[in-house]
């Protein structure tokens, strides 16, 4: 009979795994207690359904009818299964389990939503809301232009750092998922709002015993700003633009993408900028604008081309009305 894992031995194999997660694989405290919230839900079912001896294909789909009888979404359902897929991948790896029992099961089909977005003048509007005339707000309006002007990830941003700004080469030193990291680079103007900060921020430390010294954005009091400090900030700014749930900071990082696609910039260039480990993870963004693909098809089609210069040659007298005509279909 094939081997398989004990529901006895789940607890102590759970336990590896998210160490392993941990110190293997970096994942970050988030990613970990994702997994941990939904392996432990699993492990629940089957200590409320009383299931004994080894975990088979069975029992995965019968979690996976629960969950559909709770009125989880599909999306909620996919992200438990995958959490499932790859605890039993490592077993798998381990030599703990001959067979992954959560092979063949398919994912759920999700209605495709696409990423909320605020528009350039509605971004802008907030940062130009903001004063600058005292340190603490100077340090929130720096932290708004910086997700908007950067693309980064909430987690990124709490974690930057003074020695991860190369004011020489123009660029920030992020580290991302997976502890990958990625050089961003910045403008000149938020170069200088940078190094501003950074002399502004001084006041505060000088001020305080025990100050962190090396994260950019600090409280009165010295200690790093936290990301849920962050979060708080940018959901003021931005709640005085956008509607409600189009104001949480990852709504500035959509932005970031989508402003820049619809410039014209590389699905590639962007994925780099982002972070991002696949390409298909970007596409999400590549939803483009009506008044952007007209200006695209304007700019691009050779039947636009044509009819913009008739129409410039009619401007100018050298050609009549009737003298053009344009084929069907």
């Amino acid at each position: 009979m094939p081997k398989s894992l004990l529901v006895d031995k789940l607890p102590a194999a759970l336990k590896a795994f998210f160490n392993y997660l941990k110190t293997v694989k970096s994942a970050s405290q988030h990613t970990i207690a994702a997994y941990e919230t939904d392996l432990l839900q699993f492990y629940e079912f089957l200590r409320l359904n009383h299931v004994n001896g080894g975990i088979s294909r069975l029992h995965v789909r019968q979690y996976l009818t629960h969950l559909h009888n709770a009125k989880y979404s599909p999306r909620s359902m996919n992200r438990k299964l995958i959490s499932l897929r790859s605890f039993f991948r490592y077993l798998q790896q381990q030599g703990e389990i001959e067979s992954n029992p959560t092979a063949n099961i398919s994912t759920r089909k999700v209605a495709k939503t696409l990423p909320d977005v605020l528009s350039e003048e509605a971004v802008l509007e907030a940062i130009a809301s903001l004063p600058d005339d005292s340190t603490e707000s100077f340090q929130q309006k720096l932290i708004v232009e910086l997700f908007y002007a950067t693309g980064m990830r909430l987690s990124e941003v709490a974690g930057l750092t003074v020695s991860d700004i190369d004011f020489h080469s123009m660029h920030l030193r992020v580290l991302g998922k997976g502890k990958k990291v990625r050089l961003i680079p910045i403008s000149a103007d938020l170069a200088h709002k940078l190094k501003r900060w950074i002399h502004e921020r001084k006041i505060w430390l000088t001020q305080t015993e025990g100050g962190d010294t090396d994260h950019i954005f600090i409280r009165r009091n010295g200690r790093a700003l936290g990301a849920r400090d962050i979060s708080r900030i940018v959901n003021r700014v931005l709640s005085r633009v956008a509607e409600k749930g189009k104001t949480h900071p990852h709504v500035l990082r959509h932005s970031f993408a989508t402003h820049l696609l619809n410039a014209g910039a590389d699905l590639v260039a962007v994925k780099e900028l982002l972070g991002h480990a696949s390409l298909s993870t970007t596409q999400i963004y590549t939803h483009v604008s009506p008044e952007r693909l007209q200006e695209v098809y304007r700019k691009a089609h050779p039947r636009a081309v044509l009819s913009r210069e008739v129409s410039r040659l009619r401007q100018n007298g050298r050609i009549g009305g009737a003298n053009i005509h344009n084929e069907g279909g």
